[in-house]
């Protein structure tokens, strides 16, 4: 008797393909109100890619004097060397899901996952400030 392998079901933390598209590893960072900002540093060579999931996010890169605020579903992306620091704008919580990946010429960026989709093992603990990524692999 001949059987049919299983279907291998897809990662709930990977985004639809987009032909061309990096495979990226999101990382849910909560960013609750009124709390300390929030630190995320990225190599020389790295893209980071940041992308609101949810309410209101302020975006400031070291070095720069612009700063940004981001609603859901809006996405910003920044060349490494960098350290950027991030915090919910205004009294309502915010979460981020970021991304960073080697700088790849022409490269297509998948949207992030969503809060359902996004497996709990990948969200950093409450009040943990991710090391950004260096050290998040």
């Amino acid at each position: 008797m001949k059987t049919q392998p299983a279907p291998t079901p897809s990662s709930p933390a990977t985004a639809p393909q987009v032909p061309g598209a990096l495979p990226l590893q999101w990382k849910r960072q909560p960013l609750p109100p009124l709390q300390a900002v929030q630190v995320l540093d990225f190599r020389a060579g790295d893209i980071a890619l940041l992308e609101v999931e949810q309410g209101r996010v302020w975006v400031t890169c070291d070095g720069l004097l612009e700063d940004y605020f981001l609603e859901a579903g809006q996405r910003l992306s920044f060349t490494g060397p960098v350290r950027l620091r991030v915090s919910a704008e205004g009294r309502q919580p915010a979460r981020l899901n970021w991304a960073q990946h080697r700088a790849v010429a022409s490269a297509a960026y998948p949207p992030a996952p969503t809060a359902a989709s996004m497996p709990k093992a990948t969200a950093p603990a409450q009040g943990a400030l991710p090391r950004g990524a260096i050290s998040a692999a």
